[in-house]
């Protein structure tokens, strides 16, 4: 089964590049990650009728892309994962708001296009930049920055676990789906009338792996705290980082350097 051949395969793809060496994987994690929530906080802050205003937030993206050395295309392949979630949002938008916004030329543009376009860019832009957190941050680390920022500890666990293990549940299903497959050489993919029984036995098998990860995780001295490497303070890399990027996501928030653009170009 391919598709699960590259899903296990492309899971670890992220934690991989964190390991990479650049000026942005050096930064402290905690800096990444605050600087990621302002980002994200102020890109979604824009009304559905600002359209102009989110485009120079690609910034921040594509610099950090150029400095981390991060490839584009797991980046973008990525991306499309989410892409169906926001346009089935924005289809609505697109039948129920009927309003005229302008025109170019005799087309007339509605409230429901500029709408959609809006949701659309506030989700590329805000899982753009949190992929790029995780392509130069470990997961592990982002979740031990999270309990520092007082999220609930069982929860930044969960995510960990979930993350770590989700590998383990695609092998368990492609071992399953190989052993239906010599069953039945000639059938492609799994039967309808078979696929109650393979998600059941699936379910069963996943329970059983989760409590003999546990037990081996108990014996290993696992007592569910969550622990991570602990980092120097900021330094003036961090700092200059942190003040340099909020002071620029800050000024296009509340400064549309398209329609600067257009007038002075108009």
């Amino acid at each position: 089964m391919p598709n699960l051949h590259q899903a296990t395969a492309g899971i670890d793809h992220l934690e991989q590049l964190a390991m990479a060496d650049s000026p942005v994987h050096r930064l402290h994690p905690m800096a990444k990650l605050l600087v990621t929530i302002v980002y994200v906080v102020i890109v979604i802050s824009f009304s559905t009728r600002n359209v102009s205003g989110l485009i120079p937030f690609i910034f921040y993206p594509a610099i950090m892309m150029s400095l981390s050395g991060t490839p584009y295309r797991p980046i973008l392949g990525r991306l499309l994962i989410a892409l169906p979630f926001s346009l089935m949002g924005g289809i609505s938008n697109l039948i129920l708001i009927r309003g005229t916004a302008f025109y170019i030329g005799d087309i007339a543009i509605s409230m429901g296009v500029v709408s959609f376009t809006s949701i659309m860019l506030k989700t590329l832009l805000s899982v753009f930049a949190v992929l790029l957190l995780i392509a130069t941050t470990s997961f592990i680390e982002i979740s031990y920055q999270l309990t520092r920022l007082k999220i609930p500890q069982i929860l930044c666990l969960q995510f960990v676990l979930t993350y770590r293990y989700l590998a383990a549940l695609i092998s368990e299903a492609l071992t399953m789906f190989t052993a239906y497959s010599l069953r039945a050489p000639r059938q492609k993919g799994i039967k309808m009338k078979d696929m109650g029984s393979f998600l059941g036995q699936l379910i069963l098998r996943s329970f059983d792996r989760a409590e003999r990860v546990y037990q081996a995780m108990k014996c290993r001295g696992f007592h569910g705290v969550f622990y991570g490497k602990k980092h120097s303070n900021f330094d003036m890399t961090d700092w200059s980082f942190i003040i340099l990027s909020v002071v620029a996501v800050m000024f296009l928030r509340f400064f549309n350097l398209s329609l600067f653009f257009s007038k002075l170009i108009g």
